[in-house]
């Protein structure tokens, strides 16, 4: 009988458990002694954690797997209320849920299995698939609780979450590549392509020309073809070139971002941002702007990384400063809901609204005729926030300036 009950689904021991109410009859004593061994027998093999309490919610019996499942031995359960085994707000739901169903019978558990939450004795809390039958016995009325600890499927279902959230993101990466691709690489290979052109048809009149000596203009064409077609062809071919290559260079250093190795730990910002404005100095020097670092609190994230992304803030402050007034930068930071918020905040020229949601976009730059960068800055900053669960945004009034806010855990 012992063996009958080893493998059996948790489906399976529901239904024998049941038919325990209707396998005897109250004045058949032979029979109310089957089956409560075989109760029993359910108890001591199953797999499943299970556990037996009366209508006042006391544990009668602990099968082996529910002790491994809690960590508690049976001896040190049975005659405490069940809800030793629940951390709050389960410990303090379950007693009424229980006298509702035997006062009315009005379920939230029996019969229904559902996803709570479990506490070992050592304290810790783990997710749990909980299923309750009511089991009959003579004058007696049991519940058996069949208890099944998830945490390896909770642990792999986040993973999976994980990946597929990787994935959504890869996925965006390379639409945004792809747009890179066939616009931004576009433009300097068409460039490359009519000055190449260009190019040839200046050789070809240079060879005619030395291959001609009595043309009557024959100098003043050399001195042309020489000194303006050539080099201008030559201008813009290399233009193309340095665009091409600069667009290449970027898609290198976004795609080594993924498998950069982080180290999150406690990061004084304070110091961070002390160094990084010392590293800037002439960059804010030569903008004639002035950067103040105002006490910030701790966050957790990787320190390096940290440094490139408000960096990357300081630098994009300093390109877009409005030169009809004296550039002001200030970093500022506080807790918010238990994260840490820091605001780089200048009186730049601003951003329109409908140009803000744009800005983290990859090669995408404010201002393309002006100014150095490959418009890769906020793209760098957003990915590596995202890879320390940070977030970044931006909030901006077109001639009054811009404030970028980043988000960050708390230690």
């Amino acid at each position: 009988m012992v063996d009958e009950y080893e493998h059996l689904s948790r489906e399976e021991l529901l239904r024998r458990v049941r038919e325990l109410e209707t396998s005897h009859r109250p004045d058949a004593p032979a029979g109310l002694r089957d089956s409560e061994e075989r109760l029993h027998a359910i108890l001591r093999t199953a797999v499943e954690g299970i556990i037996t309490i009366d209508e006042r919610g006391i544990v009668e019996t602990m099968n082996p797997a529910a002790e491994k499942i809690f960590g508690w031995k049976a001896a040190e359960i049975v005659g405490r209320n069940v809800s030793c085994l629940m951390p709050i707000p389960y410990s303090h739901e379950h007693d009424s849920y229980l006298q509702n169903y035997v006062r009315n019978g009005q379920a939230k558990i029996i019969g229904i299995g559902r996803e709570v939450k479990g506490l070992r004795k050592d304290g810790t809390v783990f997710p749990m698939d909980l299923a309750v039958s009511e089991v009959r016995l003579s004058d007696r009325r049991l519940f058996a609780g069949f208890v099944r600890d998830i945490t390896e499927r909770k642990c792999a279902e986040a993973k999976l979450e994980e990946f597929a959230q990787t994935l959504a993101e890869k996925n965006k990466e390379l639409e945004a590549i792809v747009y890179v691709a066939s616009h931004d690489l576009r433009s300097p290979l068409v460039n490359i392509q009519g000055f190449s052109r260009e190019l040839a048809h200046s050789c070809d009149r240079l060879q005619k020309l030395l291959t001609d000596p009595s043309a009557s203009t024959r100098g003043e064409e050399l001195h042309a073809v020489l000194e303006r077609d050539i080099p201008e062809s030559l201008d813009y071919i290399q233009a193309g070139v340095v665009k091409i290559d600069a667009l290449l260079s970027g898609f290198l250093r976004y795609s080594r971002l993924g498998r950069a190795a982080m180290t999150i730990r406690s990061v004084d910002m304070n110091a961070l941002l002390e160094a990084v404005a010392k590293a800037m100095e002439f960059q804010i020097q030569r903008a004639g702007a002035k950067v103040d670092v105002l006490p910030l609190p701790e966050c957790l994230g990787d320190e390096t990384q940290l440094s490139q992304v408000f960096s990357n803030l300081l630098d994009n402050a300093l390109k877009y400063l409005d030169l009809k007034r004296p550039g002001m930068i200030t970093v500022s930071g506080e807790v918010q809901d238990g994260r840490a918020v820091f605001a780089v905040r200048d009186n730049g020229i601003g951003v329109t609204r409908e140009h803000q949601p744009r800005i983290f976009e990859i090669f995408h730059r404010l201002n393309p005729a002006s100014g150095e960068g490959e418009g890769l800055g906020l793209t760098i900053a957003q990915r590596l926030l995202e890879r320390q669960n940070g977030k970044i945004w931006v909030d901006s009034t077109p001639g009054e300036g811009s404030v970028f806010f980043v988000s960050l855990p708390r230690p």
